[in-house]
């Protein structure tokens, strides 16, 4: 199945439903260091910060407001309404997941998916699209949130109830939306049929599981984060001896000879924490799909270190996952059915 599939979902409706996912940290990779530094080596801006992210425009005071969905989300059990969480949220959710499902040229290839954990945050990031908030600061609306949704018991609620209807919304789209598909026949404008549903679903559920095991697996491994704490010391001091290296004048040889050593041995120990985390929360099936779960430690690490919310709600998080895998799957066995 498509190598690159929204894990995100969850975070999305969880998490992001938690503002959403509003969070965002591009790592910016030193280049690997050539044997003449004096030549070659370039300088490496310091990785953007999930949390503190500065620069956004100013929230916008009132949300566009888009006509009904006609979709009847079925209830199997009476949950009453999230005060964060807007029917606009479950639509803009739904749209987001079924625009970047990409069906097979043909039958007998897989369909891939090219929505990541990070660009599902940085997509909520900074307007917190159908999530109701008070604060007019972007970074205080994000907080406020995050204060609300990130609670283990909140975290529930949102996924039993809008679990269902998300995944409803997903499938009417699939059924009444054309779309540009590519086939052996060229270009072609049609919905999806109904084993390319399917398949996007069981894509999301499969991505869904791998985020959940992460998530699981750093917030029980003591370990995980604080290694990744040593990776963005480490990350921290490299980014500011190439900044040193760089301002140096060119005669000073001793100097850049000895930041450049310094450089070369930071590099290493970055590569080997980096090896460390990944081995801890990753399988054979994750890293085959090409997932960036060092991106997904470093977000957790953010939110337990940085935000102040504890284990119980990553584990939540991890739990929703796993539930939301769940019935994404059980939706595509009734498509299977039909």
């Amino acid at each position: 199945m498509g190598k690159k599939v929204l894990i995100s979902a969850v975070l999305a409706i969880v998490i992001l439903g938690a503002g959403a996912l509003v969070w965002y940290y591009q790592f910016r990779e030193p280049p690997v260091e050539p044997d003449d530094p004096d030549i070659t080596m370039h300088p490496v801006e310091k990785p953007d910060d999930p949390v503190d992210v500065t620069g956004l425009d100013p929230l916008r005071e009132h949300l566009e407001r888009e006509p009904e969905d006609p979709v009847e989300p079925r209830e199997p059990e009476e949950l009453p309404d999230d005060e964060v969480i807007t029917d606009r949220f479950i639509r803009d959710l739904a749209s987001l997941i079924f625009r970047n499902y990409h069906p097979a040229v043909s039958p007998a290839e897989e369909g891939g998916f090219t929505l990541s954990f990070r660009e599902l945050n940085m997509h909520y990031a900074t307007e917190l699209t159908g999530l109701s908030y008070e604060e007019q600061d972007v970074l205080q609306a994000r907080e406020e949130v995050l204060g609300h949704l990130l609670q283990p018991e909140v975290i529930d609620l949102v996924v039993r109830r809008y679990g269902p209807e998300l995944f409803d919304r997903l499938v009417h789209l699939a059924e009444t939306e054309p779309r540009e598909v590519h086939t052996s026949q060229g270009l072609q404008e049609r919905q999806l049929e109904n084993r390319e549903t399917v398949e996007m679903l069981e894509i999301v559920a499969q991505r869904l599981e791998h985020l959940a095991h992460v998530f699981s697996r750093t917030s029980s491994e003591e370990p995980v984060l604080e290694r990744m704490r040593d990776y963005l010391d480490t990350v921290e001091e490299l980014n500011s001896v190439y900044f040193e290296y760089w301002q140096l004048d060119e005669s000073d040889d001793e100097r850049r000879s000895e930041l450049a050593s310094r450089i070369k041995q930071l590099i290493m120990q970055r590569e080997n924490i980096r090896g460390k985390i990944v081995d801890r929360v990753s399988t054979p099936q994750i890293a085959e799909a090409g997932l960036d779960v060092l991106y997904q430690v470093q977000w957790i690490f953010r939110r337990v270190e940085k935000g102040g919310f504890s284990r119980d709600s990553i584990q939540a998080m991890a739990e929703a996952g796993e539930d939301l895998a769940s019935m994404a799957r059980d939706r595509a066995d009734e498509l299977v059915q039909e």
